[in-house]
């Protein structure tokens, strides 16, 4: 099973490139846009910066980070259709003991974030009950900021730890889903955002890319195994 894993982390390598590339391309079509909002950007920009500095040289809110992650499990839970049977919280660490367990359910908190995603639907429910408070975006994306870049600093502290999280399924394999979840939450988010192409449109363009990316690939080795391989007589 190790092995199986091993080698599906392997073959989603070329679409995680692919995956990068499209975001690539997916930022740089917004930035084209005359109606691009520098300022919301720099906000947002701004807050995850500030709570990168704010991580590295502050104490760090670890009980508030264990505590939606441990929730997040727990959703993930169920969301699969488990049952939780108990949650712990403290400083040093959390637990979720439920009926269940799965990729899905491990790598949750790191894909699909308690807090930034909370706080941004919280300011969607609060632009349908306030639809003034839309028109003042610039603070909230400066804390939405900062919430994004906590998660952020607090996921790649834990990556050279030996986090049971990474450890149930092999660390190969779990950051590379954890890395191909954050680009297509980041793709995602940025489509929403901005709106550069449509649904339709973008969806075709990330299929193409990966299309491409595994037919180079494919093209690579043939021409590998053509060279090396001996010639019948």
């Amino acid at each position: 099973m190790n092995l199986l894993r091993l080698f599906l982390s392997l073959m989603l390598w070329p679409g995680i490139c692919a995956t990068a590339l499209f975001l690539h391309r997916l930022i740089l079509g917004a930035w084209a846009n005359p109606s691009f909002p520098w300022m919301g950007s720099a906000a947002f920009g701004s807050g995850l910066l500030a709570a990168w500095a704010a991580f590295f040289f502050l104490p760090r809110p670890r009980g508030l980070y264990v505590l939606g992650h441990e929730l997040t499990h727990a959703i993930a839970v169920w969301c699969s259709g488990g049952r939780v049977h108990s949650l712990h919280v403290g400083d040093q660490g959390g637990k979720v003991v439920a009926d269940r367990v799965s990729p899905w359910i491990s790598l949750a908190p790191y894909i699909f974030p308690f807090y930034p995603l909370g706080a941004g639907i919280l300011w969607l429910a609060g632009t349908r009950c306030w639809p003034n408070a839309a028109h003042y975006p610039i603070p909230f994306l400066g804390i939405w900021g900062a919430i994004w870049g906590y998660h952020y600093a607090f996921t790649l502290a834990l990556i050279p730890t030996r986090q049971p999280d990474f450890l149930v399924y092999g660390r190969i394999f779990s950051l590379t889903l954890i890395a191909l979840g954050n680009l297509l939450v980041a793709a995602l988010l940025t489509w929403a955002a901005f709106r550069p192409t449509p649904a339709s449109q973008t969806l075709i363009l990330l299929g193409s890319e990966w299309a491409w990316t595994y037919t180079q690939i494919v093209h690579w080795l043939s021409g590998l195994l053509l060279r090396y391989l001996p010639h019948p007589a």
